[in-house]
Parts: structure tokens; sequence; C-alpha cells
């Protein structure tokens, strides 16, 4: 997803965002999760943390998918200088604030979609593109104001990879690119902890409801 904006243009670009990510949920989602954003997966460590379902390995995974999240982005970020010619820099274009909450709002929104996303039974198309959906709209409507970045691999890939370039005097604003997005993780593992409940109600149902149909089935072949 990084190679996509810093080939697109210098501040993020929603098209570029969006079907960037549901390429790669697309590509790879069935063998590590679909976790590309340290934010979603910091969130889904807070929901483990609360059911207390939290396991040696599964810190471990997790481990693992935050290096894999830095990692991945910073080479993206060096591969998208490598073919560009320059490093790309997303910057807020309102006050630290107004930027900060524009970033945790969308964050949030992107977060509380990937997690409800993973638990839809019907349709893994219709997850995978909500996903990508929210991203694009985040980006697209938080651009103008914050930049629209919404993952901190991203923000610190993009500033790593410039800092090389130019120096780090470009890259003061940087921590509203982590602490926006890690803020939006406790808000929308909060969130999840509320809807998700009601969604596991509408499933039992169904449930219920398939397994009295298969019961009808079994009794009417009986006659």
């Amino acid at each position: 997803m990084i190679l996509a904006l810093g080939i697109a243009l210098r501040n993020g670009s929603p098209i570029a965002a969006g079907t960037s990510l549901w390429a790669a949920i697309i590509g790879t989602g069935f063998i590590s999760g679909a976790q590309f954003n340290p934010a979603i997966t910091t969130a889904s460590l807070l929901v483990t943390v609360y059911k207390q379902h939290l396991t040696k390995e599964e810190v471990l995974e997790q481990f693992v998918y935050f290096f894999c999240h830095f990692a991945g982005a910073t080479a993206g970020g060096l591969l998208a200088w490598a073919i560009k010619g320059d490093t790309f820099i997303i910057i807020p274009l309102a006050e630290a604030g107004h930027a900060y909450l524009a970033e945790t709002v969308a964050t949030t929104s992107l977060i509380l979609v990937a997690l409800i996303g993973g638990e839809l039974r019907d349709s893994n198309f219709i997850g995978t593109l909500a996903v990508a959906i929210t991203l694009y709209a985040g980006v697209f409507t938080t651009g103008p104001y914050s930049g629209g970045c919404l993952n901190p691999a991203i923000g610190l890939a993009m500033g790593w990879t410039d800092a090389m370039n130019y120096g780090y005097f470009r890259t003061h604003h940087l921590y509203i690119y982590i602490i926006g997005p890690l803020t939006a993780s406790g808000v929308a593992a909060g969130l999840y902890l509320i809807i998700h409940p009601e969604l596991e109600f509408v499933y039992n149902l169904k449930d219920k409801a398939n397994a009295q149909e298969e019961q009808d089935a079994t009794l009417l072949s009986s006659f």
C-alpha cells in the first residue's frame, strides 16, 4: 500500500490506498488474516486481552505482525523511492489538534469495519470491499486536514525514507500518525465489544433457523 501511495503522489491518494489494500487482502488475507495496519493489530490484541483469551503463542504472533508491518512498510517506501526517484511525505494541512482528531476518527472507522468485517460469514467479498471503501473514504475525507495516513507503519516508514533523502526537518509531525491511530485502536476495540454481541445474536438466530429447517427436511423425507 505504501508503494502505491509513494508512486501515486506525495500526499496520499484515496484510490491508491483503497485499491491496493483490497488487492492485498484478497491476495494474502487467507494466509496472514489480512492485518496490514498496526492500529488494527493493536485493537485486535486489546479485544483478546479483554476476553482473557490471550496465550503466549498469540502474543508472539502479534509481535510478528508488528515486525512485518514496519518491515514491509519500510521496504515499500524504499521501493517507491527507487521507482519514482524521490521520497514522499504526508503532511497535515490543519493544526495538530485538528489533524490528530481527523486521524483518530477515520482510523476508528477503519478498525471497526475491519474487525466486524472479519466476523461476517455470508460473504468475504462484502467484508473485504467494506474495509477498502472505508479506507478510501477515510483518506478522501481527512486528506485536506491530516493528510490521510491512518496507519502508523506508513507514517513511520515514509518518515524514515524521507529523512534519509532530505533530513529530519520534514518529519516533526509524524507523531500525529502514530498517536492518532493508536488512540483509535482503543476506541474501536471498545465499540467492537459493544457491537459484537449483537452480531453473534443474529448469527445464533440464523443457526437455529437453519438447524430447524434441516430437522424439518429430515422429518419430511422420512415419510
